[in-house]
């Protein structure tokens, strides 16, 4: 118990460490693609807002634009055109949105969408900072959403001037459309965040004009005067924060734009825009990090298995050694035993020489009759000892590891989905369903002994339910009608994970009962407790049934119905006397006998348990 509790404390520390490591491994690998992306947004973002930047500085120093600001409302109708055309054929050849010239007041006086339903000519934008900013410091620069189209997008002014001495502004308006698509990545979302803390570029559209850090009041109020995101409330992102990594990098919870409801864990990375006042942040999905993890724990776990299963086979040699060692000293004591035997005939043979060498010729034969007999004696209990080992850690080893395999995928699935409460419930199951193998492999002992057992009040329910969980994957799938029939709160008198290990195997033998089967119907059955305080627990399938010649030594080692390579016929007799240690009793009938439509019933008669005392037997 001492090695069992020490190896499990090693898988422990093992296991833990290996998911920390994986862990942190990933992280840093996710934080050099998060830096890796940062600078190639920077570079973009720089390169594309650059080609826009000194247009409005350019369109100021044409002489028709100066011209049409100083005539004011006097200008003609050629100069107006012409400002108009030169401003729709700069825009078209940009591609920008917008370009305008506003007068002193702030009122558009030209644009490049003069002749457009939504033009900006007679808007007043006085309001805006970008226009403030170009009369008062050359340049101005402002992230909004328009208030004639109702479109966001980024503005540069510059201011017109004649003697040195502003007489207008010149802007130009672009769309940030084609830089998201380009941002655009799978598992990532993208953002460009302004001074304020608004979200003004985003490759998620419903994250846009958020705020992403807190805003106040005052803010609140400029933003709202300045109109810059078109008189709407900017409200606060849902996220929260739950971890720092490193200093560069930290981790949070955001709502999923894939999924509908849901949050997702991200590593969030920021750097500073080109333009002063903006960063850029991006948010990598750990996702690819929490697979490591359960690859790193599914590698530990597999590495401790392999060495149980060693160390429980180097176990099962060294026994077979030893009884190979006492059968030797039990042949060299025989042959001692006859060697005096055959002396003392010799000499009391010597009177009689023909019937000396009569004897002595039939002690020859005898002699090597039992030499024959010896060795195959030695041999068949070699061999009865390897084939228990082998077939018992076979029949009885497979069906946990079938479920621990289910509940593996379906902790993999959970944390997929990210629902980590389901998958530490299935890694609680898997842990429970190992310590049973442990406890299944001394059960080949119980051919040889029969080992104490402490009965104690057991669910019939509950053993169901759990062997039901076993083949839940397998019932699914060959379409088999499981019925289960028993009133609530029945008892038993046994040992839990025994009891759990027969029901296992009635129910896995029923399952291959009815494979083949066109209707597959399995009925699992208790009747309330009798006069004499007995349970009887049935499990019956719908199958061909049991061969009347194989029925009679069903509960004997070695006897089977399956295929050859399918089973070695020691499931029923191990249950048999795991049954017997119960206090119980198990039979198997067909349903065929006694007229009804049926294969094969396998019935348990239990002591009902009835009150809370506990019964120890052999």
């Amino acid at each position: 118990m001492w090695a069992w509790a020490a190896a499990g404390a090693l898988y422990l520390g093992a296991a833990a460490a290996a998911v920390e490591f994986a862990w942190d491994r990933a992280i840093d690998a996710l934080a050099q693609v998060g830096a890796h992306r940062l600078d190639l947004y920077a570079a973009s973002l720089k390169s594309e807002l650059g080609r826009f930047e000194m247009m409005p500085a350019i369109v100021a120093r044409q002489d028709s634009v100066r011209a049409l600001l100083r005539a004011g409302s006097r200008a003609s109708p050629e100069l107006l055109h012409d400002v108009n055309t030169y401003l729709e054929a700069v825009s078209d050849d940009a591609g920008s949105l917008a370009v305008d010239v506003i007068d002193l007041q702030g009122e558009v006086i030209a644009a490049s969408n003069w002749n457009q339903s939504f033009s900006f000519v007679g808007t007043n934008v006085s309001y805006r900072p970008y226009f403030k900013d170009a009369l008062v410091h050359g340049t101005g620069r402002f992230f909004g959403i328009g208030t004639n189209t109702g479109m966001p997008g980024l503005y540069f002014a510059s201011a017109v001037r004649d003697a040195g001495k502003p007489i207008g502004a010149a802007a130009v308006k672009l769309s940030v459309d084609a830089l998201e698509a380009a941002w655009r990545t799978p598992g990532e979302a993208a953002m460009v965040i302004d001074s304020n803390g608004v979200i003004v570029i985003s490759t998620v559209p419903a994250w846009k004009f958020t705020a992403f850090r807190p805003i106040t009041a005052q803010q609140q109020r400029d933003i709202q005067a300045s109109r810059q995101y078109a008189g709407r409330n900017v409200d606060a992102l849902p996220y929260r924060r739950v971890g720092e990594w490193n200093g560069t990098a930290w981790l949070g919870r955001f709502p999923d734009w894939r999924r509908a409801g849901h949050t997702t864990q991200f590593l969030v990375m920021s750097r500073t825009a080109p333009q002063a006042g903006d960063s850029i942040t991006v948010l990598l999905d750990v996702a690819t990090a929490r697979r490591q993890q359960q690859i790193a724990l599914a590698f530990v776990t597999g590495a401790f298995l392999i060495a149980g299963l060693y160390a429980l086979y180097a176990a099962q040699r060294r026994r077979t050694i030893a009884e190979k060692l006492k059968a030797q000293d039990a042949l060299r004591l025989a042959n001692d035993r006859l060697e005096m035997t055959v002396a003392q005939r010799t000499a009391a043979l010597v009177e009689t020489n023909e019937r000396m060498k009569q004897e002595i010729v039939e002690r020859k034969r005898t002699e090597q009759r039992l030499r024959d007999s010896q060795q195959e004696v030695v041999h068949a209990g070699k061999l009865a000892v390897l084939g228990q080992m082998a077939a018992g850690l076979t029949h009885e080893l497979n069906q946990p590891l079938v479920a621990i395999r289910t509940l593996c995928d379906n902790a993999r699935t959970f944390f997929e989905r990210n629902q980590p409460e389901q998958a530490v419930a299935n890694l609680e199951r898997v842990a429970k369903l190992v310590d049973s193998m442990a406890v299944l492999t001394g059960e080949l002992k119980t051919f040889a002994r029969k080992p104490d057992v402490e009965r104690v009040a057991v669910s019939l329910s509950e053993a169901v339910a759990h062997a039901r969980l076993i083949y839940e994957a397998r019932i699914r799938d060959e379409g088999v009608q499981l019925d289960v029939k028993i009133p609530a709160g029945t008892t038993v008198w046994a040992e839990s994970s025994q009891l759990q290990q027969v029901i296992v195997n009635l129910l896995g033998n029923a399952l291959d009962a009815v494979r083949n089967e066109p209707k597959r119907v399995i009925t699992i059955a208790a009747a309330d407790p009798d006069a004499r305080e007995r349970v009887l627990f049935t499990i019956a399938d719908s199958g061909p049934g049991i061969a009347p010649d194989v029925l009679a030594h069903l509960f004997e080692p070695f006897v089977t119905t399956k295929p050859r390579g399918h089973g070695l016929g020691l499931g029923l007799a191990i249950s048999s006397r795991i049954v017997e240690g119960f206090g119980a009793k198990i039979s198997a009938a067909n349903l065929a006998d006694s007229g009804a439509d049926g294969g094969a019933q396998f019935t348990i008669e239990f002591a009902a348990a009835t009150s809370q005392r506990v019964v120890h037997g052999r």
